[in-house]
């Protein structure tokens, strides 16, 4: 296995997994609480973007320039190869490259912009969840029927609910116009679960543990990098 093609699976493994070990660890951190969090939908997005980023970026611009023949030329080693082909097709690498970092940021952007009536709660169980939003709906005097996991009120669709059981985590997704409403019930279900207790979260341990696997892969990585950097000297 010759030394570039080491050089780009360490960089692919420090990118990719470093960015993924700090989510790991704030979702880690959510889960071992001593009581349920609530994060608003944008924040909550950007959380998993920024723990994601390494793939769809470094990964993603990984795959177009693979899809160029002439990287194979660094792959095999071809260092001069690779730099002829650089100069002869620099044009086409960097076009490719702005076009790929303009549709994420666009689906980026379009996906914070669908998740700003929604906020996550983290930490708790299903029928504690319901049993708080039953309450702030009562606060509001606001009468609901719920059909699933829709919930309604007297002019149509208020939320829905989504849950991950086994992580203790329940998404709220805002269908309503009325985003004064929305707010309000934001606000009184982050006041609820302040003073809720919340029970041992199964996923704490196994998030923690993946967050030391990948951030130890990660480091891992890294100290390659540098052997491989100071071997140059």
């Amino acid at each position: 296995m010759n030394a570039p093609f080491i050089l780009v699976v360490c960089l692919a493994n420090l990118f990719c997994l470093a960015p993924l070990s700090v989510y790991l660890l704030y979702l880690a951190v959510l889960a071992r609480r001593p009581r349920p969090t609530v994060v608003s939908g944008p924040w909550d997005f950007a959380a998993l973007a920024a723990g994601l980023s390494g793939f769809v970026l470094f990964g993603g611009g990984l795959f177009l320039h693979l899809a160029q023949s002439n990287f194979r030329y660094w792959v095999r080693g071809n260092l001069e190869a690779f730099r002829g082909a650089w100069g002869s097709e620099k044009t086409t690498w960097l076009l490719l490259s702005l076009c790929y970092g303009l549709a994420v940021a666009l689906v980026v952007a379009l996906t914070l912009a669908a998740r700003r009536l929604s906020f996550s709660v983290y930490n708790v169980s299903v029928p504690e969840f319901e049993a708080a939003i039953g309450d702030v709906l009562e606060q509001l005097n606001r009468p609901v029927e719920r059909r699933g996991n829709a919930w309604s009120g007297p002019t149509g669709p208020l939320f829905q609910v989504d849950h991950f059981d086994g992580g203790r985590a329940v998404t709220l997704r805002w269908l309503s116009d009325d985003r004064p409403l929305f707010l309000d019930v934001e606000r009184l279900t982050r006041e609820a679960v302040r003073s809720a207790g919340a029970d041992e979260n199964p996923a704490g341990p196994w998030l923690m543990a993946f967050a030391g696997g990948t951030a130890s892969w990660a480091a891992g990585s890294l100290g390659l990098l540098v052997v491989y950097f100071f071997s140059l000297r």
